[in-house]
């Protein structure tokens, strides 16, 4: 950073454009694919340096194998050896420190040759991460029960300081609901009516097989709780009958269908087994463990050298894993198989989590399942400590998640509305403040605190009412209470997250009502599993309500309407090429190559260069050579985005802008509401290009599954309003230069074009090069001389240049206290990318 003086920022003319070659800190980006679906490389590799140390190995899998590993420091295998046979999964963690300096290793599958030789580099510098072996850990599980609730050695001490909390009170209450009612049968686990299809009817009986699983589930977790907390045998009556109706159910019958149901079941009788322990017969338990073990078994058989290979198995990141957690913590020492189960779940868990996310804090599937994920992350963690005796929160991704929850997702908002469910809630619930409160107490941040605390105000209610982490408070949290709430919101008005890709800019995040956000996503992790395929797509809201956000419903995964628009890029706010949007498919990602921000203005770039073609799994490639999307906010009410596109051959555009509610076109600008602001969206081109209106989705929807919206009712999927923007001639190349200004007084002004090409709005003269033949650059400048920005040249005053020449990198001039501030950002390329292209390098 550096500072120029008042005169020399007053005489500031903006960027030079003129024609040149483009500079190298345009970064092009080549890689097959970042997060392959299946691993097809190993890791650490290449001589890279892990993540910390002791390192996590891992590998391709192959079914049902068995694989040796040995590790040492020098390529003969002689120096410092460290082998291990009989592993029954693709990982391996030594559980000790390695020394510094370079390592090598290599793994080999039943038996038979080992793999060539890898290496990777351990340095001083790489955090201490050292666990305890599985043996070790398994030595330190109590041997009575209860443990997983609560340890019997605590109960007595435990029932004396929780009975007043508001928590306990809750849970007796709910408990008290099930008394003496009658458990659900197995047949209640068959669809009640059909659909239309085959494919309707399998996800009728899947959804019917859940709802029971769900059920059994909640209610021997509010019984087990209830008697912790009272030691009421009440509780155990009804849990009884609950256990003995499920023990005799079929393991792989109709329970067994949907794996959330078939986790259900075994949780809900392996925590009420290891609660009612000493209050069951020998013959009760038997039976109980029976059903236990054998859906333990299967979901040990279907994950080993399965969900280690995956880039994501999102139902068991979600609940299962933390299911077979407890299922394991209950068994132990009961059945051997339990041993195998927690060794598998300890040492993923170890190598892999957070599974869907990398240090920046951000989710890869989104605002709605993340909270899906936040009771497993914390509730693994906290058991995974107790009994090792390490932080397995060390990483800092845990410290910049409840950063990331901020910007995503304020409160009194909606969420940025990307992934499945997106826009499923119209402010944060009261779980995402349980879930901040967590977070608060773990790490001691203020912030977090703020975020729970607003939450709850917004919603009229308390922490204490969050049922999702109510018992993780009542064990932890009153004994590490939350730090006071931030006084003076110091948080930056916009941030990006490179490592997922996305991007928020704000005008008052600490303020919902007068709150301008600009939501930004291009992610390395692609489209798959519940991400859509929105590289390079915007969602932008006022006073925390939709305003242009992208569109459609998910009656159920895989639904026509599901694919066909609201996971597909004609659902969002982005481009089509030829009418068609990007694949489906790993290797169809993008990434957000530069940020800066200043108090006026904010800038972030995307890159969907590599978003238009498939890789191994859909192959498809719509011809695109380059896609950059430049997104500026200039405080207070203007958005500014302007796109370089560019193909091998002609092709017809389409640019995309999304409504609830409805446009009005006039001439080349799209007026369009909320309830708290208008707006106004003029949109230049650099070709001509047709506009085209429909309230209409290409592919009908249909509420087939019954969903509900947030007060419980059937949801009604309403019409929404869909723009285009399209080319009238086939192009290779194309420029879009799209104006925003969103205003709650609904004072909105027109784009202005000066003789020299120059558009004006309000005190803001907007500078892009339209031309396709010349290169692409966009400046913006304050007319006041207290802010300017350009993409690339040099920012220029009459008679100097400002900072860097260097043609290629973006650069920001603001006043600030009566100085001015002088920002600049080249491409800077995410870590996971960086490894990714040198593995496809390597033909992996």
């Amino acid at each position: 950073m550096q500072k120029v003086c008042w005169v020399l920022l007053a005489l500031l003319l903006g960027c030079a454009s003129e024609t040149r070659l483009v500079d190298p800190d345009w970064v092009s980006v080549n890689a097959e694919v970042i997060y392959p679906k299946i691993r097809n490389w190993t890791s650490p590799s290449s001589g890279e340096i892990p993540d910390f140390n002791s390192p996590s190995l891992q590998w391709p899998s192959s079914r049902r194998a068995i694989y040796s590993v040995r590790l040492a420091r020098d390529k003969d295998f002689s120096l410092d050896v460290i082998e291990q046979n009989g592993i029954p999964f693709a990982i391996y963690n030594p559980h000790q420190k390695l020394r510094e300096g370079q390592w090598f290793w290599q793994y080999k599958t039943n038996g038979g040759v080992w793999n060539e030789v890898d290496s990777f580099m351990i340095t001083s510098s790489i955090p201490e991460f050292i666990t305890p072996t599985t043996g070790a850990l398994v030595a330190k599980v109590p041997a009575e029960h209860p443990r997983i609730l609560v340890r019997k050695s605590e109960l007595e001490l435990f029932r004396k300081k929780t009975q007043l909390y508001k928590e306990s009170v809750a849970i007796i209450e709910e408990a008290n609901h099930y008394l003496g009612m009658l458990p659900p049968s197995e047949s209640d686990a068959l669809p009640t009516y059909t659909g239309k299809d085959d494919f309707e009817n399998k996800k009728i009986a899947l959804l019917a097989s859940r709802w029971v699983g769900w059920n059994l589930y909640v209610a021997l977790e509010l019984l087990s709780q209830a008697y912790v907390l009272t030691g009421d045998v009440k509780y155990f009556e009804t849990a009884r009958t609950w256990m003995l109706e499920a023990s005799t159910w079929d393991p792989r019958g109709p329970t067994h269908s949907n794996n959330f149901g078939d986790s259900g079941v075994m949780a809900g009788l392996a925590l009420g087994l290891d609660t009612f322990w000493d209050l069951l017969s020998s013959d009760e338990r038997d039976g109980i463990i029976r059903q236990v073990s054998a859906r333990a078994d299967q979901f040990y058989e279907i994950w080993t050298n399965q969900v280690e290979s995956r880039s994501s198995s999102m139902h068991v990141w979600q609940h299962i894993l933390h299911r077979m957690l407890y299922t394991s913590l209950a068994l132990i020492n009961e059945v051997p198989e339990a041993e195998q189960w927690m060794e598998y779940i300890y040492e993923l868990w170890i190598a892999q989590s957070p599974k869907m996310g990398e240090k920046d804090g951000a989710w890869f599937n989104g605002i709605s399942y993340f909270r899906m994920n936040t009771l497993t992350l914390y509730d693994v963690n906290t058991v995974l400590k107790e009994l090792s005796g390490v932080d397995f929160m060390w990483p800092s991704w845990y410290r910049n998640n409840p950063e990331w929850l901020i910007y995503a997702f304020p409160p009194k908002s909606v969420a940025d509305g990307f992934c499945n469910d997106g826009g499923k809630y119209s402010q944060p619930t009261i779980k995402y403040a349980g879930y901040m409160d967590a977070a608060a107490s773990i790490f001691n941040n203020p912030y977090a605190s703020w975020y729970a605390e607003e939450v709850a105000k917004s919603l009229g209610s308390a922490i204490q009412e969050d049922e999702e982490f109510r018992w993780y408070r009542i064990r932890y949290g009153y004994d590490r209470p939350s730090p006071k709430p931030v006084q003076k919101f110091d948080l930056p008005q916009a941030a990006r997250f490179p490592d997922v890709g996305v991007a928020y800019m704000h005008t008052t995040l600490e303020n919902t009502e007068t709150n301008l956000m600009l939501s930004v996503r291009s992610t390395p992790f692609g489209p798959l599993a519940h991400a859509h395929a929105d590289q390079n797509t915007f969602n932008i809201a006022f006073g925390g309500k939709r305003l242009f956000y992208n569109t459609g419903y998910r009656p159920a995964m895989g639904d026509p309407h599901f694919l066909g628009w609201y996971k597909d890029t004609r659902g969002h706010n982005g481009i089509l090429i030829d009418g068609e949007g990007q694949p489906f498919d790993e290797g169809a990602y993008g990434w957000l190559p530069r940020f800066l921000h200043g108090k006026q203005i904010s800038y972030v770039a995307g890159d969907a260069t590599n978003a238009y073609s498939g890789s191994k799994q859909e192959k498809k490639d719509l011809g695109l050579k380059k896609f950059r999307r430049h997104y500026l906010m200039l405080r207070p009410s203007i958005i500014v985005i302007y796109d370089e596109l560019e193909a091998d051959h002609p092709v017809a555009w389409s640019w995309l802008l999304h409504n609830d509610d409805g446009f009005e076109i006039a001439g080349n600008t799209l007026k369009a509401s909320n309830k708290a602001a208008d707006a106004k969206v003029t949109l230049f081109a650099s070709d001509p290009i047709d506009f085209h209106l429909t309230d209409q989705f290409s592919i009908p929807v249909e509420n087939w599954t019954n969903k509900v919206d947030e007060e419980g009712d059937t949801a009604v999927f309403d019409d929404q309003w869909h723009f285009s923007g399209v080319s009238t001639t086939k192009t290779e190349k194309m420029r879009f230069l799209a104006v925003f200004q969103v205003k709650a007084d609904g004072m909105l002004d027109q784009v202005k074009i000066s003789s020299d090409g120059i558009y004006e709005i309000e005190d803001w003269q907007i500078t892009a090069v339209m031309d396709s033949k010349k290169e692409a650059v966009i400046s913006v400048k304050k007319n006041d001389g207290s802010a300017s920005f350009c993409s690339q040249g040099a920012l220029t005053t009459s008679k100097k240049s400002l900072g860097s020449t260097n043609s290629g990198s973006s650069k920001l001039m603001e006043i600030i206290a009566g100085e001015a501030v002088y920002l600049e950002s080249k491409d800077d390329v995410p870590a996971a990318i960086e490894r990714a292209t040198k593995l496809n390098s390597l033909n992996f």
